[in-house]
């Protein structure tokens, strides 16, 4: 069997599964996550398709940006145990407000640059064309709830993910400002 060729079916959630036909034994479905037991390559529903063209050479980010986040999501989850685990008796109440953003911004830009990669190899792979419907995809599959962390992506149109990143980054910036500006001194 030739290892390029796919095997397409509908899973019991009836999503259209495409798998390599020479490991389309089980395969767990992308949007109900049920393991499902792929029909032979003999049934008529299910005949092999050619597998479409890898992605061209330009599309895949660099893996400095990968580093980048995760070396952001990590300083930012090390200054928050830091700070709250460490040396939280030294800081008053109004101290602590004010260095929240040295670790919240490095957690939001590094989650966000993970999460933007993640969706723009749905773009690449011909499963979106832009970056709202890759997240239109994840909040099928995550529920409703992700919209609210996947706003950026629902408005935004670049196609990089250190913009992204940014963007939501700032996003988060603005409401954060507006939860310690309005918010905050009234609790």
């Amino acid at each position: 069997m030739n290892q390029r060729q796919q095997v397409e079916f509908h899973a019991s959630c009836g999503h259209l599964i495409s798998a390599p036909a020479y490991r389309a034994e089980h395969v767990r479905c992308p949007h109900c996550h049920q393991v499902v037991r792929a029909p032979s390559a003999d049934v008529p529903y299910a005949s092999p398709v050619p597998a479409p063209d890898p992605a061209p050479a330009g599309t895949a980010e660099p893996t400095a940006l990968t580093a980048l986040y995760v070396t952001a999501l990590m300083a930012g989850v090390l200054g928050a145990a830091l700070v709250y685990l460490v040396l939280f008796n030294e800081f008053s109440e109004s101290e602590l407000v004010t260095i929240t953003p040295l670790w919240l911004f490095p957690i939001v830009f590094g989650l966000y640059g993970f999460v933007s990669q993640r969706l723009l190899r749905h773009i690449a792979a011909g499963r979106a064309g832009t970056l709202g419907q890759a997240a239109h995809m994840s909040i099928d599959v995550a529920g409703l709830w992700a919209a609210v962390v996947l706003f950026p992506f629902l408005v935004l149109r670049w196609r990089s993910s250190l913009l992204v990143s940014l963007a939501a980054a700032v996003f988060w910036a603005v409401l954060l400002w507006l939860f310690f500006a309005v918010l905050f001194p009234t609790l």
